[in-house]
Protein backbone atom coordinates (compact mmCIF):
# COMPACT_ATOMS: atom_id res chain seq x y z
CA UNK A 1 0.00 0.00 0.00
CA UNK A 2 3.00 2.56 1.03
CA UNK A 3 4.44 1.93 -2.35
CA UNK A 4 1.37 2.36 -4.25
CA UNK A 5 0.86 5.64 -2.68
CA UNK A 6 4.34 7.02 -2.76
CA UNK A 7 4.13 5.89 -6.66
CA UNK A 8 1.00 8.29 -7.10
CA UNK A 9 2.28 10.78 -4.70
CA UNK A 10 5.47 10.98 -7.26
CA UNK A 11 3.61 10.93 -10.59
CA UNK A 12 3.59 14.06 -13.07
CA UNK A 13 -0.39 15.44 -13.33
CA UNK A 14 -1.15 16.45 -17.77
CA UNK A 15 -4.02 17.83 -19.03
CA UNK A 16 -5.10 16.81 -22.37
CA UNK A 17 -7.92 16.80 -25.15
CA UNK A 18 -8.29 13.86 -26.82
CA UNK A 19 -9.90 12.35 -29.30
CA UNK A 20 -12.78 9.70 -28.15
CA UNK A 21 -11.57 5.67 -28.30
CA UNK A 22 -8.09 6.71 -28.64
CA UNK A 23 -5.71 7.16 -25.67
CA UNK A 24 -4.04 10.21 -25.49
CA UNK A 25 -0.66 9.22 -25.34
CA UNK A 26 -0.86 7.00 -28.79
CA UNK A 27 -0.10 9.76 -31.78
CA UNK A 28 -2.05 12.73 -29.78
CA UNK A 29 0.82 14.77 -28.32
CA UNK A 30 0.41 17.10 -31.45
CA UNK A 31 -2.95 17.03 -31.72
CA UNK A 32 -3.27 17.53 -28.04
CA UNK A 33 -1.36 20.71 -28.05
CA UNK A 34 -3.50 22.16 -30.86
CA UNK A 35 -6.56 21.38 -29.32
CA UNK A 36 -5.20 23.41 -26.16
CA UNK A 37 -4.03 25.99 -28.13
CA UNK A 38 -7.49 26.49 -29.47
CA UNK A 39 -8.93 26.61 -25.99
CA UNK A 40 -6.89 28.75 -24.59
CA UNK A 41 -8.33 31.12 -27.55
CA UNK A 42 -11.74 30.62 -26.76
CA UNK A 43 -11.34 31.36 -22.93
CA UNK A 44 -8.91 32.89 -22.90
CA UNK A 45 -5.54 33.24 -21.11
CA UNK A 46 -6.73 33.53 -17.28
CA UNK A 47 -10.07 31.34 -17.71
CA UNK A 48 -7.20 28.74 -18.85
CA UNK A 49 -5.33 29.32 -16.54
CA UNK A 50 -8.32 28.66 -13.60
CA UNK A 51 -9.03 25.39 -15.37
CA UNK A 52 -5.47 24.43 -14.37
CA UNK A 53 -5.14 25.70 -11.24
CA UNK A 54 -8.57 24.38 -10.24
CA UNK A 55 -6.84 20.40 -11.81
CA UNK A 56 -3.94 21.10 -9.87
CA UNK A 57 -6.13 21.60 -6.30
CA UNK A 58 -7.98 18.81 -6.88
CA UNK A 59 -4.98 16.37 -7.49
CA UNK A 60 -3.51 17.97 -4.31
CA UNK A 61 -5.94 17.54 -2.28
CA UNK A 62 -6.69 13.71 -3.42
CA UNK A 63 -3.20 13.27 -2.69
CA UNK A 64 -3.20 14.73 0.69
CA UNK A 65 -6.71 13.03 1.67
CA UNK A 66 -4.60 9.51 0.46
CA UNK A 67 -1.92 10.36 2.97
CA UNK A 68 -4.02 11.20 5.39
CA UNK A 69 -5.95 8.05 5.15
CA UNK A 70 -3.06 6.35 4.78
CA UNK A 71 -1.64 7.64 8.59
CA UNK A 72 -5.13 7.07 9.86
CA UNK A 73 -4.96 2.65 8.79
CA UNK A 74 -1.59 2.57 10.24
CA UNK A 75 -2.23 4.45 13.33
CA UNK A 76 -5.28 1.90 13.97
CA UNK A 77 -3.42 -1.14 12.70
CA UNK A 78 -0.97 -0.42 15.66
CA UNK A 79 -3.57 0.16 18.24
CA UNK A 80 -5.75 -3.27 17.46
CA UNK A 81 -2.22 -5.06 17.67
CA UNK A 82 -1.17 -3.28 21.16
CA UNK A 83 -5.14 -4.12 21.72
CA UNK A 84 -4.46 -7.98 20.73
CA UNK A 85 -1.25 -7.76 22.51
CA UNK A 86 -3.21 -6.97 25.82
CA UNK A 87 -5.88 -9.58 25.02
CA UNK A 88 -3.10 -12.30 25.72
CA UNK A 89 -2.15 -11.03 28.75
CA UNK A 90 -4.90 -9.73 30.97
CA UNK A 91 -8.63 -9.78 30.60
CA UNK A 92 -10.49 -7.08 28.95
CA UNK A 93 -13.61 -5.63 29.53
CA UNK A 94 -16.69 -5.42 27.08
CA UNK A 95 -16.46 -1.71 26.44
CA UNK A 96 -12.85 -2.20 25.44
CA UNK A 97 -14.10 -4.94 23.13
CA UNK A 98 -16.70 -2.87 21.53
CA UNK A 99 -14.23 -0.41 20.86
CA UNK A 100 -11.68 -2.52 19.15
CA UNK A 101 -14.96 -4.09 16.83
CA UNK A 102 -15.59 -0.01 16.28
CA UNK A 103 -12.01 0.30 15.33
CA UNK A 104 -11.76 -2.45 13.39
CA UNK A 105 -15.06 -1.36 10.94
CA UNK A 106 -13.54 1.86 10.77
CA UNK A 107 -9.93 0.82 9.55
CA UNK A 108 -12.53 -1.31 6.55
CA UNK A 109 -14.28 1.70 5.94
CA UNK A 110 -10.71 3.63 5.05
CA UNK A 111 -9.38 0.70 3.34
CA UNK A 112 -12.28 0.82 1.10
CA UNK A 113 -11.88 4.39 0.44
CA UNK A 114 -8.32 3.86 -0.04
CA UNK A 115 -8.52 1.60 -3.00
CA UNK A 116 -11.49 3.50 -4.56
CA UNK A 117 -9.30 7.12 -4.46
CA UNK A 118 -6.46 5.38 -5.64
CA UNK A 119 -8.28 4.37 -8.70
CA UNK A 120 -10.37 7.77 -9.08
CA UNK A 121 -9.56 11.03 -11.57
CA UNK A 122 -10.74 13.68 -12.33
CA UNK A 123 -13.68 12.98 -14.72
CA UNK A 124 -14.04 14.29 -17.76
CA UNK A 125 -17.23 15.18 -17.91
CA UNK A 126 -16.82 16.90 -14.48
CA UNK A 127 -13.97 19.04 -16.18
CA UNK A 128 -16.02 19.82 -19.36
CA UNK A 129 -19.26 20.83 -17.61
CA UNK A 130 -17.46 23.14 -15.34
CA UNK A 131 -15.11 25.01 -18.31
CA UNK A 132 -16.08 24.04 -22.09
CA UNK A 133 -19.57 24.99 -21.81
CA UNK A 134 -19.07 28.03 -24.07
CA UNK A 135 -16.34 26.22 -26.21
CA UNK A 136 -19.13 23.95 -28.47
CA UNK A 137 -18.13 22.97 -31.75
CA UNK A 138 -15.33 21.80 -33.64
CA UNK A 139 -13.25 22.16 -30.90
CA UNK A 140 -15.21 19.64 -28.70
CA UNK A 141 -16.85 17.61 -31.29
CA UNK A 142 -15.99 14.16 -30.23
CA UNK A 143 -13.16 14.52 -27.98
CA UNK A 144 -13.18 15.49 -23.99
CA UNK A 145 -10.99 17.29 -21.59
CA UNK A 146 -9.04 14.48 -18.91
CA UNK A 147 -6.14 14.54 -16.71
CA UNK A 148 -3.82 12.22 -17.81
CA UNK A 149 -1.67 10.47 -14.77
CA UNK A 150 2.09 9.56 -16.08
CA UNK A 151 4.76 7.51 -13.59
CA UNK A 152 7.55 9.27 -12.12
CA UNK A 153 10.67 9.24 -14.00
CA UNK A 154 13.23 7.58 -11.87
CA UNK A 155 16.78 6.43 -12.10
CA UNK A 156 18.93 3.30 -12.11
CA UNK A 157 20.73 4.34 -9.58
CA UNK A 158 22.83 0.83 -9.39
CA UNK A 159 23.52 1.04 -12.67
CA UNK A 160 25.73 4.39 -13.00
CA UNK A 161 29.20 4.31 -14.67
CA UNK A 162 31.41 6.65 -13.36
CA UNK A 163 35.06 7.86 -14.89
CA UNK A 164 37.16 10.70 -13.86
CA UNK A 165 35.23 12.73 -16.70
CA UNK A 166 32.50 11.11 -17.29
CA UNK A 167 28.81 9.65 -15.92
CA UNK A 168 26.81 7.40 -17.58
CA UNK A 169 22.90 7.21 -16.55
CA UNK A 170 20.18 5.32 -16.36
CA UNK A 171 16.65 5.75 -15.78
CA UNK A 172 13.22 3.64 -15.97
CA UNK A 173 9.25 4.81 -15.65
CA UNK A 174 7.74 3.51 -12.14
CA UNK A 175 5.01 1.23 -12.91
CA UNK A 176 6.00 0.32 -16.61
CA UNK A 177 7.33 -2.97 -17.19
CA UNK A 178 9.22 -2.19 -20.69
CA UNK A 179 10.44 0.50 -22.14
CA UNK A 180 8.52 2.79 -24.30
CA UNK A 181 9.82 3.58 -27.91
CA UNK A 182 10.12 7.36 -29.09
CA UNK A 183 10.16 9.02 -25.32
CA UNK A 184 11.71 11.89 -24.76
CA UNK A 185 13.55 12.58 -21.96
CA UNK A 186 15.76 16.15 -20.40
CA UNK A 187 18.90 15.10 -18.46
CA UNK A 188 19.81 18.44 -16.27
CA UNK A 189 23.38 18.74 -15.01
CA UNK A 190 24.67 21.19 -12.18
CA UNK A 191 27.36 21.91 -9.93
CA UNK A 192 26.41 19.96 -6.57
CA UNK A 193 27.72 22.54 -4.99
CA UNK A 194 25.17 24.93 -2.81
CA UNK A 195 23.52 27.31 -5.28
CA UNK A 196 24.85 24.96 -7.91
CA UNK A 197 24.83 26.66 -11.41
CA UNK A 198 23.55 24.71 -14.37
CA UNK A 199 26.88 22.75 -15.99
CA UNK A 200 24.61 21.04 -18.94
CA UNK A 201 21.65 19.98 -20.60
CA UNK A 202 20.74 17.43 -22.70
CA UNK A 203 17.77 16.08 -24.75
CA UNK A 204 17.63 11.73 -25.60
CA UNK A 205 15.23 9.57 -26.71
CA UNK A 206 16.25 6.95 -25.03
CA UNK A 207 16.83 5.62 -21.47
CA UNK A 208 20.64 6.09 -20.87
CA UNK A 209 22.82 9.20 -21.21
CA UNK A 210 26.41 9.84 -21.00
CA UNK A 211 27.83 12.62 -19.77
CA UNK A 212 31.20 13.72 -20.73
CA UNK A 213 33.95 15.95 -20.34
CA UNK A 214 33.49 16.70 -16.39
CA UNK A 215 36.04 17.43 -14.01
CA UNK A 216 37.55 14.98 -11.73
CA UNK A 217 36.86 14.10 -8.34
CA UNK A 218 33.97 16.53 -8.60
CA UNK A 219 30.34 16.36 -7.00
CA UNK A 220 27.63 16.84 -9.57
CA UNK A 221 23.48 16.90 -9.41
CA UNK A 222 21.85 15.18 -12.21
CA UNK A 223 17.62 15.22 -12.94
CA UNK A 224 15.77 13.62 -15.94
CA UNK A 225 12.11 15.01 -16.75
CA UNK A 226 9.93 13.53 -19.14
CA UNK A 227 9.48 15.72 -22.10
CA UNK A 228 5.81 15.85 -23.15
CA UNK A 229 3.51 18.73 -25.43
CA UNK A 230 0.79 17.73 -23.01
CA UNK A 231 -0.20 20.43 -20.57
CA UNK A 232 1.69 19.87 -16.98
CA UNK A 233 -0.65 20.71 -14.57
CA UNK A 234 1.17 19.37 -11.34
CA UNK A 235 4.84 17.27 -11.20
CA UNK A 236 5.35 17.24 -7.22
CA UNK A 237 8.86 15.48 -7.68
CA UNK A 238 11.43 14.94 -9.71
CA UNK A 239 14.31 12.07 -9.05
CA UNK A 240 17.53 13.60 -8.13
CA UNK A 241 21.20 12.06 -8.83
CA UNK A 242 24.08 13.13 -6.66
CA UNK A 243 27.56 11.36 -7.56
CA UNK A 244 30.98 12.12 -7.56
CA UNK A 245 33.42 11.74 -10.45
CA UNK A 246 36.70 9.97 -9.87
CA UNK A 247 39.83 10.88 -9.06
CA UNK A 248 42.21 10.98 -12.18
CA UNK A 249 44.67 8.61 -10.64
CA UNK A 250 41.91 5.66 -10.52
CA UNK A 251 41.56 4.60 -14.36
CA UNK A 252 39.05 1.80 -13.91
CA UNK A 253 35.35 2.99 -13.89
CA UNK A 254 32.91 2.00 -11.35
CA UNK A 255 29.24 1.79 -10.23
CA UNK A 256 27.44 5.29 -8.79
CA UNK A 257 26.85 6.13 -5.32
CA UNK A 258 23.68 7.67 -5.28
CA UNK A 259 21.92 9.74 -2.98
CA UNK A 260 17.76 10.41 -3.63
CA UNK A 261 16.02 13.72 -3.09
Amino acid sequence: MQERLLLKQRSSYYFVIQKEDVRPWENQQESTSMSINMLGSHLGSSRLQHVKDWMKSQIVFLLAYLEMLFQEIITSRKNLEAFVAKCEQVEVDADEIAAAEQQLQQIQLHLRDFEARMASNLEPLTLNSLFLLHTRGSLTHQSQMSVVTLGPVMFHREKSLLTPTSVCLFWYIAGEQSEEPRRMFRITVKSAAPGGKLWREAVCCNYEHCVQNLQPDTYYSFTVKRITNFTLVHVPWTDTLHLKTLSSTKPQPRTGEAGET
